[in-house]
């Protein structure tokens, strides 16, 4: 049976883009990848990865007030070692304007029943037995943890989920949701800023 080592030193944070084609020798055309908020009211799910423009956010709506909102998520890839394959545990730990409604640190990328991904709650340290807690583990195929920088960008990266599945793009009213079951086929861009966070 295969054990999991966590990696912190190969442990990264990073903004998410979605590439929707292989990169060429020009720019890397990609749309910036966040978690949502539903401001109906505060036992709406919300979390839903977007990936796409935002005509999402309410912005009409003043600051203070709790309103549909996509945020600017950072990422961190947990690295975790099996027989010489990586995979990563990836949780929110930020969003890029501080906004004082987003309430997803620490919680993790995973599967809901249909196939979407989106932010939920965890209860685990980082670097726990990933194994033994049957947490959600992905792969990054096109990426190599051991040879990232900070500040690295890298394109053509394939998300794959513990069941084999590689994520897709489905919009479905209006929504870009990332699926793991439906969808058009697409890519990841990363932007790393910081190597060995844990």
């Amino acid at each position: 049976m295969s054990h999991y080592q966590f990696q912190p030193q190969k442990s990264f944070i990073a903004r998410l883009y979605w590439q929707p084609r292989l990169s060429t020798q020009g720019q890397v055309q990609g749309v910036p990848i966040g978690d949502t908020g539903n401001g109906d009211s505060p036992f709406t799910s919300g979390g839903w990865l977007h990936a796409g423009e935002d005509h999402y956010t309410d912005t009409v709506a003043p600051a203070y007030v709790v309103s549909r909102r996509k945020f600017r998520t950072l990422f961190w890839f947990g690295c975790y070692e099996t027989d010489g394959e990586y995979d990563f545990e990836i949780r929110a730990v930020g969003d890029e304007d501080s906004h004082p409604h987003w309430r997803r640190r620490g919680h993790r990328l995973d599967v809901s029943r249909n196939g979407y991904l989106a932010l939920y709650s965890a209860a685990q340290a980082v670097g726990h037995d990933a194994l033994a807690a049957g947490t959600m583990l992905w792969r990054l195929d096109g990426l190599a943890p051991e040879q990232l920088a900070e500040g690295d960008a890298v394109s053509d990266v394939s998300l794959v989920s513990l069941h084999g599945k590689t994520v897709r793009r489905l919009v479905e009213d209006g929504f870009p949701y990332l699926s793991e079951v439906q969808g058009e086929a697409g890519y990841l861009h990363l932007q790393v800023l910081s190597i060995g966070a844990a």
